[in-house]
């Protein structure tokens, strides 16, 4: 996992490299970072490009990843789901909790285009 704040958006955004594998060796480490990265930003794209297996504990990290941020008023949003990743999503029906785009530049654009609440 690579993370680093875009501050070309109203408010900073944390972008997520996903690399190779979320599963149950390493979806704690996940869910542990992102509790670091919460006291940055409350707004994630979790770019999925590098993104090659993810397993039901990884799929739960990224939902309670969501979950966090929206008790933060924030928001997760997925960018760039690989063919396998994005059957899990699929057939999980946890596509439709997440904004899904086809990269992370459109995924950091809908963050701009979103008027404050």
């Amino acid at each position: 996992m690579i993370f680093h704040l875009d501050t070309s958006t109203t408010q900073p955004l944390g972008v997520v490299l996903l690399k190779k594998r979320v599963d149950a060796n390493n979806s704690s480490e996940l869910q542990k970072a992102f509790a670091q990265w919460l006291q940055q930003t409350s707004n994630f794209v979790f770019d999925c490009t590098k993104l090659d297996f993810i397993d039901s504990s990884g799929l739960g990290a990224i939902v309670s990843c969501l979950r966090k941020a929206l008790e933060h008023q924030g928001d997760v949003k997925l960018a760039a789901l690989g063919p396998k990743v994005a059957m899990v999503f699929e057939l999980t029906k946890a596509k439709k909790l997440f904004s899904v785009f086809s990269n992370s530049s459109e995924a950091i654009q809908s963050f701009r285009t979103v008027s404050p609440k």
